[in-house]
């Protein structure tokens, strides 16, 4: 991966030779992710970006985080600010369907592009693993 396509607050996945798990990204510089291992933990532990690998998008993700797959899609939505974030499920694929003159659909493989996409929506969700 690297440091340009990562944003604070994204959730990653780190495979070692002897542990794995998921952490949520709290600082990126050139090389490394910083992250706490516990919870309010004021330390920052730090991983090589050669280290780190994005977490496959599932449908069950998606259906954990409150998406309700009607006729192959489902949608976020943001209560009066009128943004419109909605997912387009075919054949096992996400896409990110965007709605301004007309649809441009772009594929999201990875919870942190999602993470993304919810960002530049301004919508205030936070992803569930």
């Amino acid at each position: 991966m690297k440091a340009n396509e990562l944003m604070i607050g994204d959730w990653l996945w780190y495979r070692g030779q002897f542990n794995a798990f998921p952490f949520k990204v709290e600082q990126i510089t050139k090389r490394k992710v910083g992250y706490h291992a516990e919870p309010k933990e004021t330390r920052l532990h730090y991983l090589r970006l050669h280290e780190i690998e994005p977490i496959p998008l599932t449908i069950d993700i998606l259906e954990k985080n409150g998406m309700e797959l009607e006729d192959n899609n489902c949608g976020f939505f943001k209560e009066d600010e009128g943004y419109d974030l909605e997912l387009l499920v075919e054949n096992g694929h996400i896409w990110w369907s965007i709605n301004y003159a007309e649809y441009t659909l772009i594929q999201l493989n990875f919870v942190h592009q999602l993470q993304n996409a919810i960002r530049l929506c301004c919508i205030d969700k936070e992803i569930i693993l």
